[in-house]
């Protein structure tokens, strides 16, 4: 962004979105997860979560809603850059507003699709908390147990 050619795209389109919400959603959304996680056991007296199979879904249906979020809307900000500075040799603009707008319609449907399953996660981590704070216990097999163990080498 210091680079003047490149704030010079960039600036006000949905690359700066994009930016500003991968570092949103993945830091401070994250970070706030963890937290939650850590601390509903210790506030209600339980041994440990509901389950942690469910912590695993909700971290990765998070995660790749941030990639999908945040990557579509650094490629459609690009796009919206270009069409915004390019003009014809008469010295008007190439592309109208609405044009720009039609051309992003399959980059806000990713969005929402990226959102979607961010708040899926969230779901999920809802549902998790809700069955820990009622002192509900899953028994769980360790993640990867099913796979069958490694003998030693004769």
């Amino acid at each position: 962004m210091s680079v003047k050619a490149v704030n010079s795209l960039s600036h006000y389109t949905d690359w700066t979105i994009g930016h500003v919400h991968s570092g949103a959603l993945g830091w401070v959304g994250m970070i706030s997860f963890g937290a939650i996680y850590f601390l509903v056991p210790k506030l209600w007296g339980r041994q440990r979560l509901y389950s942690l199979r469910l912590v695993n879904w909700h971290f990765w249906l998070a995660t790749l809603g941030i990639v999908v979020y945040a990557a579509v809307m650094w490629v459609s900000g690009i796009m919206q850059g270009l069409m915004w500075r390019e003009y014809d040799d008469q010295g008007f603009l190439v592309y109208s507003f609405a044009e720009s707008m039609a051309a992003m319609h399959p980059y806000y449907v990713m969005r929402a699709f990226g959102g979607l399953l961010y708040l899926l996660g969230a779901l999920v981590m809802a549902y998790n908390i809700y069955r820990t704070i009622r002192g509900d216990l899953r028994e769980e097999v360790p993640m990867g147990a099913d796979a069958p163990a490694l003998q030693p080498a004769e």
